[in-house]
């Protein structure tokens, strides 16, 4: 018997409704699923889903204490629709955090790595040639994370996912507004794979750092069109 017996503690399920709801809405956070500004209700969610309003309820309370979302009235959050001074501190801080898990990437990457990452971007380029924002949206998520993970950091990558939760439905508005077929979508993430292989850490940072300020850049032209 173990000391905590006498708690009447009861054994729990592995996965409950609340966290795959809460995975859920995560991941169309991440990758752009809600857009800049979009309510969502509760109880809308929770009939999308097939679930009671309260495990909704919970994951969006989650959320809105990452501050991935903003607490409304009316049984709602909404997704922030930041400004330029926000999105300057979110460019800041993603430049240092993935700069430097794609910097400390190199000193473990496999070749099942970057064999990995070569078909993501070949699925990348195929999604951006059929202008399908999504699925490129999906892709690139895909890319970054892979190769973030690469740098065997426990520390990082869950960093840098809160911040991709506040960010994901501004890459959608870019990645709509930005014509990245012909290679453009995937030009940066080609040059990492290519530092990659030579063992390039300052190339592959810069290949990153690249690929983020382009980001940055489109977004902080769309809040400026949108403001005047």
């Amino acid at each position: 018997m173990t000391v905590f017996a006498s708690l009447g503690i009861s054994s729990v399920r592995h996965e409950t409704v609340q966290s795959r709801v809460y995975e859920e809405l995560r991941n169309m956070l991440m990758t752009g699923k809600f857009l800049p500004g979009q309510a969502l209700k509760i109880n809308d969610l929770a009939e999308a889903f097939g679930t009671s309003a309260q495990p909704v309820r919970e994951s969006i309370r989650q959320l809105v204490a990452e501050h991935a979302l903003d607490a409304s009235a009316n049984k709602s959050a909404r997704v922030p629709d930041l400004n330029a001074e926000q999105l300057e501190d979110l460019r800041r801080t993603r430049l240092a955090l993935e700069g430097l898990a794609a910097e400390i990437a190199v000193q473990h990457v496999t070749p099942a790595d970057i064999a990995r990452l070569e078909q993501i971007v070949a699925e990348e380029l195929s999604s951006d040639e059929g202008m399908d924002a999504v699925a490129s949206i999906s892709r690139n998520l895909d890319f970054h994370f892979t190769l973030y993970r690469c740098s065997r950091s426990e520390v990082l990558p869950p960093l840098i996912e809160s911040l991709w939760m506040r960010i994901g439905p501004h890459i959608r508005t870019a990645a709509e507004y930005f014509d990245a077929r012909e290679g453009r979508g995937a030009e940066m993430h080609i040059r990492v794979i290519e530092a990659l292989k030579k063992g390039d850490a300052a190339g592959v940072r810069d290949a990153i750092e690249c690929d983020i300020n382009r980001f940055f850049d489109l977004a902080a032209e769309r809040v400026s069109q949108k403001g005047a």
